[in-house]
């Protein structure tokens, strides 16, 4: 990416603009009053020959319309370290808050050309089922379970997530193991007895097929109909059916053939369309930009259903689409959906990706030096895959429980209670904690000393942030900027040393001092002085996830202050920060989080007035995480497209 110079794109994007903005002038601040708010908070570091993170201030250039589009990237992180207050940072002359709103103000209207009234719903595009939307499709279209993991690969992840269309491509070796697929899942579900009668009327619902051939063909298109509509998501149209029905009548005449082998081969056919493996929504004009459409009443099922239920529409929300009257009834499928028992793939999933906690059972993880003990089998008889499964487990029903049960979604950081079952309590060292099974987690109020409560506490998150013989305060500081926060610092340079080599130049170091010592390497002080303080507070519990008050023998201080003020003695206070002076952060980035997976496309400039409005209606109901919902699939990229394109690039 060229080097941006802000003022160069503030002042060619002033002069294209200049007729649009002249209805909403007396809105935008003009760059008259902006000049000065840089000059006096930003050149110290961007400006008068400084160029920190490559950016400067203060030379005027004229920009070509594609690196003014290629800065949108940058300008989007520049604007949210504005929003966040990260920049200036906190040792550094803060303007007013008049002046940030000013200056934001002026970008997102001059820069980002955004229009909060007609936001852009963006774009996604064309994307396969990935393997668990393909098995839960399967299992709720067949009532068959289907073993994705022996068939498919995993799937490719973008932003965090495996729904991005953009990484959900398919290759020819892909292609032959759909076909595999196909024909390994008719003949369980097709090729069956006729005992027990049920599950064979589960395909040929009005029984064995009668002896008349065209009496055949018409039982056979109704079949097809009717599971060619399930599968594609909407009615099926009659080309496509007339050549399912095609396949199957020549199967059936060809010599020792049944009507169920024919039948199973269309099937077959089926759910290897493109209709069958990809979710797409059709448009008018799908290369124009500037055409922004209400997705119709299918699309909008599929999108619900595949983010609520990881799978197809049922009948109800089929049948509310089919009578145009799902958009109306919206909250209330979204209050059903969540009700109903299938809702815990939305929870397992998205958890599992924006949290992790998919991956506390298969990390690779050395105990021993955590417990005290030199044999691997004592270390993994304590730190055991039933622990590592509970640890999932109480992530997934915290956050499962703030959502059904519309608690404010900062609880997710504070709360006072947590799920554990007797073997989880036991390696926390919660013995007190009583009435407790083996198997099975319930909820329990925390003592009120307790060194857990919140997310930042749990095993998932404490183990999967940590390295495999030793705690790493910079991925856990950098997994709380990224994922609560929604402020990760830009990737690290290259060869700068591991913490390691730190290490070896001093002797008995703790950990916050060896991390000074890494810091006070030029290249790496800026970004770690995000990542430490917040990695730092979270030293009092192991690489493992078990809670100590020192380390080979040092006490350990967990005191710190974030880069924009705010003072903290431990985790404790550290989450209540989080959850209070800088809960606007974390309600944008879970809303960037849950928009992301449902959108399945990784959010743009043009989404920040939908992300604001979202956070604005959380703010004004205590952050519910059910309403929130609620909000999110009223809004306008979940409702409606446009077309393929650069709006910004359109305008010119």
């Amino acid at each position: 990416m060229h080097r941006i110079s802000t003022l160069a794109l503030f002042a060619s994007l002033i002069a294209i603009s200049a007729s649009d903005a002249a209805e909403t002038k007396s809105q935008v601040p003009d760059f008259a009053k902006i000049q000065p708010i840089l000059e006096s908070y930003c050149y110290d570091c961007h400006g008068y020959g400084s160029d920190e993170g490559g950016v400067t201030l203060d030379h005027l250039e004229t920009m070509t319309p594609q690196e003014r589009e290629s800065a949108q990237k940058t300008w989007l992180a520049v604007w949210r370290n504005l929003r966040a207050q990260t920049m200036p940072p906190a040792d550094e002359k803060q303007p007013t808050q008049e002046e940030s709103e000013m200056v934001g103000r002026w970008i997102e209207s001059q820069v980002f050309k955004l229009d909060p009234a007609k936001p852009d719903p963006g774009r996604v595009t064309i994307r396969r089922l990935n393997r668990d939307e393909y098995r839960y499709t399967i299992e709720d279209l067949f009532g068959y379970r289907f073993n994705v993991n022996e068939s498919f690969p995993p799937d490719d992840t973008g932003y965090g997530f495996d729904t991005i269309g953009d990484v959900l491509s398919i290759s020819p070796l892909m292609t032959e193991k759909y076909f595999d697929a196909a024909q390994e899942i008719v003949k369980a579900v097709v090729l069956v007895d006729k005992k027990p009668e049920w599950k064979y009327k589960r395909i040929f619902m009005d029984g064995p097929p009668p002896e008349d051939a065209e009496k055949q063909k018409a039982y056979a298109r109704k079949i097809l109909k009717q599971y060619g509509s399930k599968a594609f998501r909407r009615p099926i149209d009659e080309r496509t059916l007339d050549r399912l029905v095609a396949i199957q009548q020549h199967i059936s005449s060809l010599e020792g053939q049944s009507f169920e082998y024919s039948v199973a081969q269309a099937m077959a056919a089926m759910l290897i369309s493109p209709q069958f493996l990809f979710r797409a929504e059709i448009q008018p004009e799908p290369n124009n930009p500037g055409e922004i459409v209400p997705i119709d009443e299918y699309s909008l099922a599929s999108r619900l259903s595949y983010f609520l239920w990881c799978s197809l529409p049922d009948d109800e929300l089929t049948k509310l689409a089919s009578e145009r009257k799902l958009r109306e009834n919206l909250h209330a499928q979204v209050d059903r959906m969540l009700d109903d028992p299938k809702s815990e793939r939305f929870t397992t999933r998205f958890v599992g990706q924006w949290l992790q906690a998919q991956d506390v059972e298969a990390i690779s993880i050395d105990a021993r030096r955590a417990l005290g003990v030199k044999d691997l089998g004592d270390a993994n008889r304590v730190f055991s895959r039933t622990v590592r499964q509970a640890m999932r487990k109480e992530t997934e029903m915290l956050f499962e429980y703030i959502l059904k049960e519309n608690r404010p979604a900062t609880e997710l950081l504070t709360a006072d209670y947590t799920f554990l079952n007797k073997p989880l309590a036991k390696f926390y060292g919660l013995e007190e904690i009583k009435d407790l099974e083996d198997g099975k987690l319930k909820k329990v109020t925390l003592p009120k000393d307790s060194k857990r409560g919140g997310i930042l506490t749990q095993g998932t998150f404490l183990v999967v942030s940590s390295n495999p013989t030793r705690t790493s305060p910079v991925k856990r500081g950098l997994f709380v900027l990224d994922n609560i926060l929604g402020t990760p610092p830009p990737p690290a340079p290259p060869n700068v040393p591991a913490l390691e080599a730190i290490r070896q130049r001093g002797k008995k170091l703790t950990m916050r001092e060896q991390m000074e010592l890494h810091r006070s390497e030029a290249l790496c002080n800026s970004c770690h002085s995000r990542m430490d303080p917040l990695g730092l507070a979270l030293e009092k519990y192991s690489y493992i996830g078990q809670y100590r008050d020192s380390d080979d023998g040092q006490p350990i201080e967990t005191s710190g202050k974030l880069m924009t003020g705010e003072k903290f003695s431990d985790v404790q206070q550290l989450s209540q920060v989080l959850a209070s002076e800088r809960k606007i952060d974390f309600y944008r980035c879970l809303t960037e989080k849950l928009l992301t997976f449902a959108l399945g496309r990784g959010l743009e400039y043009y989404d920040t007035p939908t992300v604001d409005s979202i956070v604005d209606q959380m703010q004004s109901n205590d952050g519910k995480l059910r309403q929130m919902l609620h909000t999110l699939v009223d809004s306008a990229p979940f409702q409606k497209r446009r077309g393929d394109g650069s709006l910004l690039s359109s305008a010119e």
